[in-house]
C-alpha cells in the first residue's frame, strides 16, 4: 500500500474536529502571532538604520509580504481542514513536499514556543539556571493542559492576551500623542540606501505570524470566509500598528536611537510612570500571548501530517469528549517543555527564518498549481493571474539572503531528523500485521 493511500485512509477515518472558532478568534490568533516581542524590542534598531524614516520600513516590508498574504488567503479559502501551509504544499506538490514543509513548520513552532516561554519567565523576574528552567517548562505544560480540554479555551486565552497587549500599546499612543513632534520624522538616512534594505529586513521579524491564521481552519466556522479575512486582517492591522508605534516613538522619545532591550517600555517610562507600568504589563502579555498562541497552533501541524499517514497515526487521534488532537498536544507540549528546561531564550531564537521562507515560498507556488489542478477558487482569489504568486515567491527566495550559517545548520539537522521519522513511519505502516 502506498503512502498516499495510507494517508487518504487515515484522513477518512479520523474523527472530525469541532468548528468553534469565529472570525474574531482567527483574527486574534493571527494578530497575536504577529504582534509579539518585536514591537517592544526592535524600535531602537529600526531607528539606527533608517532614522526618522524608520516607520516606512514596516510599510515597505508589509508591501513585500502582502503578495504572500494574498496567496495564503486564497489557499485558506480552498481548504476547510486544519494544517495551513503543510496542507497547501501536500495538495499541490504531493506527500513528500507536504511532509517536508509540515515537518519544518512543526519543528519551528515548538522551538519558538520554548523560546518565548523562557523569555516570559525571565520578564516576570524568575531567574536562575534551575528555577528559570522549571518555570519555563511549567508555563509550557500549563498551556498544553488548557488546549487539551478544547480549542475554545485555548482561543479565549489568546483573545484575552491579544486584547491586553494591544490595549497597552494603544494607551501609550493616546498618552504620548500630546508630545508628538513631527519635525523629528524624515530627515537624513543614517546609512543611506543600504539602511533602507536593512530596515525592511529588520521589519520582517515583527511582521511574521500572519501565516499562523489558517492553521486551525478545521476548527473554524465558515473557514472559506473567515480564514482569508483573518489572514489579510492580521497582516494589515499589525503593520498599521507598527507604523504608528514607530512614528510616535521617533517623535516623542529623544533616546530612541540608543541600544536597549526594551525601547518601547523605556519610552513609556519617559512619558510617565503610570503608562510605563501599563506598557510593562503589555510586554508580558505580548510574549505570553505568543506563547499561548503557540500552544494552540503547534500541535495542529502534527495532527494534520499524521492524519495523512506521514507520521505515526496516533498523533492524528481526536479526543472523544473534548474534540482536540490530544495526542499531538501531549507530545508537542512534552518536547517543548524539555527544550524550555534545557535551553534558554538566546539559544532557541534565531532559527526560524529559513522555515518561514519555506512556508512562504511553497504557499505562493501552490496557488497556480492548485488553480490548474482544481479549477478557480469559488471563494477569495488573488487578482492578477500568476503575477502576484510569482512576485511573492521571488520575494520569499530573496529573504534567504539574510539567513546566517547557524540557521542553515539547524535547517539541515531538522531535515535529517524529519527524513528518519518519515522512513520509520513508512516502515511501521507497511509492516504486515499478525
Amino acid at each position: 500500500m502506498s503512502v498516499s493511500t495510507l494517508g487518504d485512509s487515515a484522513a477518512a477515518q479520523a474523527p472530525s474536529l469541532r468548528r468553534r472558532l469565529t472570525l474574531f478568534d482567527v483574527l486574534c490568533i493571527g494578530v497575536n502571532a504577529t504582534v509579539g516581542s518585536g514591537v517592544f524590542a526592535l524600535p531602537d534598531d529600526m531607528h539606527r538604520v533608517m532614522g526618522g524614516f524608520s516607520p516606512l520600513s514596516f510599510a515597505l516590508c508589509a508591501l513585500l509580504l502582502m503578495p504572500v498574504a494574498l496567496c495564503f488567503a486564497e489557499l485558506a479559502g480552498r481548504h476547510a481542514e486544519t494544517g495551513g501551509t503543510y496542507l497547501y504544499a501536500r495538495n499541490a506538490f504531493g506527500d513528500q513536499a507536504g511532509f517536508l514543509v509540515g515537518w519544518f513548520c512543526w519543528a519551528n513552532t515548538f522551538v519558538s514556543w520554548a523560546a518565548n516561554a523562557s523569555l516570559f519567565v525571565e520578564l516576570v523576574g524568575i531567574r536562575g539556571p534551575f528555577v528559570g528552567s522549571i518555570g519555563a517548562a511549567a508555563v509550557v505544560v500549563a498551556l498544553g493542559v488548557v488546549n487539551y480540554f478544547g480549542v475554545k479555551p485555548g482561543a479565549w486565552v489568546v483573545n484575552a492576551m491579544t486584547i491586553g497587549k494591544i490595549g497597552a500599546i494603544l494607551c501609550f499612543l493616546v498618552v504620548a500623542a500630546s508630545l508628538f513632534d513631527p519635525s523629528r520624522l524624515g530627515g537624513k538616512l543614517p546609512l543611506g540606501a543600504l539602511g533602507v534594505g536593512q530596515g525592511v529586513y529588520l521589519a520582517l521579524f515583527p511582521l511574521q505570524g500572519f501565516e499562523v491564521t489558517p492553521i486551525p481552519a478545521g476548527e473554524t466556522q465558515n473557514p472559506q470566509r473567515n480564514v482569508p479575512l483573518g489572514t489579510l486582517g492580521a497582516l494589515s492591522i499589525s503593520a498599521l500598528l507598527f507604523i504608528v508605534v514607530q512614528a510616535v516613538l521617533v517623535s516623542v522619545y529623544p533616546k530612541i536611537g540608543e541600544p536597549s532591550g526594551q525601547p518601547l517600555v523605556d519610552a513609556a517610562k519617559f512619558v510617565g510612570p503610570t503608562i510605563g507600568a501599563i506598557v510593562v504589563a503589555g510586554s508580558l502579555l505580548s510574549v505570553g500571548g505568543f506563547t499561548a498562541g503557540s500552544a494552540l497552533g503547534s500541535p495542529r501541524y502534527a495532527q494534520a501530517i499524521a492524519a495523512h499517514g506521514l507520521m505515526p497515526a496516533g498523533l492524528a487521534r481526536v479526543h472523544g469528549r473534548w474534540g482536540t488532537p490530544h495526542v499531538a498536544i501531549f507530545w508537542t507540549t512534552a518536547i517543548t517543555a524539555v527544550l524550555a528546561f534545557f535551553f534558554d531564550y538566546r539559544r532557541l531564537v534565531g532559527m526560524s527564518n529559513i522555515t518561514i521562507v519555506i512556508q512562504y515560498l511553497f504557499t505562493c507556488l501552490a496557488v497556480p498549481v492548485l488553480r490548474k489542478k482544481d479549477g478557480e477558487s469559488q471563494g477569495f482569489r488573488v487578482p492578477g493571474g500568476k503575477i502576484i504568486p510569482f512576485v511573492g515567491a521571488a520575494g520569499s527566495v530573496g529573504l534567504l539572503a539574510g539567513a546566517e550559517k547557524p540557521e542553515f545548520l539547524f535547517a539541515a539537522a531538522t531535515l535529517v531528523l524529519g527524513i528518519l521519522v518519515a522512513v520509520g513511519t513508512k516502515k511501521i505502516t507497511s509492516a504486515p500485521r499478525s
